[in-house]
């Protein structure tokens, strides 16, 4: 939305007079007396201020006759967030300042909160996909796996979409405060007050496994992921690994940018990733030729989503390895945010749809494993473990054939 829009928008909600000047095609919109302060616009601009009297009207119906008195500003809120959820899209919703300025720090890995990696399912509850160590979560003895069915009381609801968000707001909040969530964990569901603090996480984890393999989990791709990716390449090559398994399980996307950082490191030159929008634009995001030749396979299941697929369904069409375990989340679309340079509010929305490099979409269908493996514990370790996890030792056993074929 353009200034000048919002400009309008500003004088609708403060129900000013609009003043037609003549019969062509400029008014003018009056506010105060001053010259300064009327503004010039065009007939269709003017057209847009009608088609949105009806929503004053309904504000100044609340604001006087509502049997109790109402806040100018939470019914704006109201009508803001009202426009967002009418497009039909759980990935496009209005953040407040004070929500964006949280958004951004969990971005960046440093937040207040109790230390969980979370999704919303297809009810529309909070699905833990990961207990980072040492945080209140582990210390209530949250695990990967429960709904958060409510917070502080508040049921979240599949039919409203934004009830997830509230939620997420809600379970954030200043350190030394306290939640109270009820969670569900199979038939079982009860309430935990969990004490919030300044958590501090990494998105990526390395270590090498018996065998020389190196072993990477990318729990997100953001904050710190990036940097980390590369400290492991750098940490692999001083080791001299024979092969490289990346996990990213449970990852639920991230930033774009960071995957193509991450993806350009093991592809050979070619496209990655293309976006498209709704009007046929199209942007390419290229691999440089230089890349990390080692064996690899890569782990998903259901819960790898967006960025995570982008990685996986790039490793396929480069035909670059392996990927394992279950078919993925299937969200191939790209969001944009945008901050409010007035106030510092902000809207996130869906603006484009993205394509592996052979033009494959995988949006509502995911990434299908070269190699379908369902996990058979109940939970992925938390550490590396191929005893107790089905799924990585399916991918070091892949692994291995790609080195032998390597060497033959």
């Amino acid at each position: 939305m353009n200034k000048r829009s919002m400009r309008i928008l500003t004088l609708i909600w403060a129900a000013l007079m609009v003043a037609i000047l003549s019969s062509s095609l400029t008014l003018l919109i009056a506010g105060k007396t001053a010259a300064s302060d009327r503004h010039w616009v065009t007939q269709q601009e003017y057209e847009r201020v009608e088609r949105y009297s009806r929503l004053d009207e309904v504000r100044e119906t609340l604001m006087d006759d509502f049997y109790q008195e109402l806040e100018e500003d939470d019914l704006v809120l109201g009508a803001i967030r009202g426009m967002t959820g009418a497009v039909g899209d759980p990935y496009t919703f209005y953040y407040t300042p004070e929500e964006l300025t949280r958004s951004n720090e969990s971005s960046d890995g440093l937040y207040h909160g109790i230390g969980v990696l979370i999704q919303s399912t297809e009810e529309g509850y909070i699905q833990i996909l990961r207990v980072y160590p040492g945080t209140p979560a582990e210390a209530a003895k949250l695990e990967v796996g429960d709904l958060i069915v409510a917070v502080d009381g508040n049921e979240i609801s599949g039919e409203d979409g934004r009830t997830y968000n509230d939620a997420v707001t809600q379970i954030r909040g200043e350190a030394g405060t306290t939640v109270r969530l009820t969670v569900r964990r199979g038939d079982a569901t009860w309430d935990v007050d969990v004490p919030r603090a300044d958590v501090n996480i990494s998105y990526a984890e390395y270590t090498v496994l018996d065998g020389d393999i190196g072993y990477v989990a990318i729990t997100q791709f953001t904050g710190n992921a990036q940097s980390r990716f590369a400290e492991a390449i750098e940490a692999f090559k001083a080791q001299n690994i024979r092969g490289m398994v990346i996990d990213l399980r449970n990852n639920p996307g991230g930033l774009l940018d960071q995957v193509v950082a991450i993806a350009d490191s093991l592809l050979p030159s070619g496209v990655i990733v293309y976006t498209q929008d709704r009007d046929g634009t199209r942007r390419d995001y290229y691999s440089k030729e230089d890349m990390y030749d080692v064996p690899l396979t890569v782990l998903v299941n259901g819960s790898s989503a967006s960025a995570s697929e982008i990685l996986a369904a790039s490793v396929q069409a480069f035909e670059r390895g392996l990927v394992i375990g279950e078919t993925t989340y299937g969200k191939g679309i790209v969001q944009t945010q945008l901050t409010f340079e007035e106030d510092g509010a902000g809207i996130q929305l869906t603006t484009s749809s993205y394509y592996d490099g052979s033009g494959r979409s995988i949006h509502g269908v995911g990434v299908t494993p070269d190699i379908e493996v369902e996990l058979e514990q109940d939970a992925i370790p938390l550490d590396p473990d191929p005893e107790n996890d089905s799924q990585l030792s399916a991918a070091l056993e892949a692994l291995e054939g790609l080195i032998a074929q390597t060497a033959a």
